[in-house]
């Protein structure tokens, strides 16, 4: 599965992560790994959301028949 990052989270991560499927089966179980990996960016990871190609997914929905996740770091504007 390709992971992608945007915004600030690039400041800790790559932009396109691939992760192995096997170790994946929830929203919950990506940033775990995420944190783990990078825990520099932990505590930007609990206020991101995650989107499939169609939609934001919540921690706990199931994303193993998806290829892409994208990790949507919070924004602010005006």
């Amino acid at each position: 599965m390709k992971i992608y990052v945007f915004a600030s989270l690039k400041d800790f991560m790559p932009a396109e992560i691939e992760l192995s499927k096997e170790m994946l089966h929830d929203v919950d179980s990506v940033k775990e790994v995420l944190k783990k990996t990078y825990p520099s960016a932990s505590t930007l990871l609990e206020a991101c959301r995650f989107s499939t190609d169609r939609e934001l997914v919540s921690l706990g929905q199931n994303i193993t028949s998806y290829e892409n996740l994208y990790v949507i770091p919070p924004s602010s504007g005006g």
